[in-house]
């Protein structure tokens, strides 16, 4: 966890990695994810892969980055540290506007968190509102990091065939066409 370690996320917030632990299952760790001030954005559980098992990043999240307009550029740093075909899961428990939307049936870009995780390179989304086996935790988004390109744009032009809000599908158009520009790589993303 090094890698999320002292990360800028602005001028004046940096990233600490916090309470760095081991589990029972050799790839997983479970760590806090705190501001440099020591307000927590979130408790987290990575597991780096294993075989055919691709890495994910759980984020039990504190929406505390929306109000001071940072949650999109920590979203970047997490899509920049995951690899490519990564899954990242995000609570919204305690995102009152987000988990509201999503019950009206809101898709999930269409919601604050969902497009912080979208604008930031993510490109497929599934809501996971009610645990399926009990150990799952709270109702979270899950969202992946593609690939490669070429599977972030199909991936994007499907959600795209799904949007009625004129601004996201701009966002959409504006992230396909990054996309483009990376020829088949990944995006990388500098944070100012």
């Amino acid at each position: 966890m090094s890698e999320l370690n002292g990360v800028s996320l602005s001028s004046y917030y940096k990233l600490k990695v916090r309470d760095l632990k081991n589990t029972h299952i050799k790839e997983l760790v479970s760590f806090n994810l705190v501001l440099s001030d020591d307000r927590l954005i979130g408790k987290c559980n990575y597991f780096k892969g294993r075989g055919y098992y691709t890495p994910w990043l759980e984020i039990d999240y504190y929406p505390i980055l929306r109000k001071e307009n940072l949650e999109e550029n920590f979203f970047k740093i997490i899509y920049n540290f995951l690899s490519p075909g990564s899954k990242l899961f995000v609570t919204y428990i305690r995102d009152n506007e987000t988990r509201e939307m999503l019950y009206k049936g809101a898709h999930p870009v269409e919601t604050p968190l969902g497009l912080s995780l979208l604008l930031a390179g993510f490109t497929w989304f599934k809501d996971w509102y009610f645990p399926e086996g009990g150990n799952e935790g709270f109702p979270k988004l899950q969202s992946n990091k593609p690939l490669n390109g070429d599977e972030g744009i199909r991936q994007l032009e499907i959600i795209r065939e799904e949007i009625k809000n004129v601004n996201i599908l701009k966002r959409i158009d504006e992230l396909i066409d990054h996309y483009r520009k990376s020829r088949d790589r990944i995006i990388h993303w500098e944070i100012t």
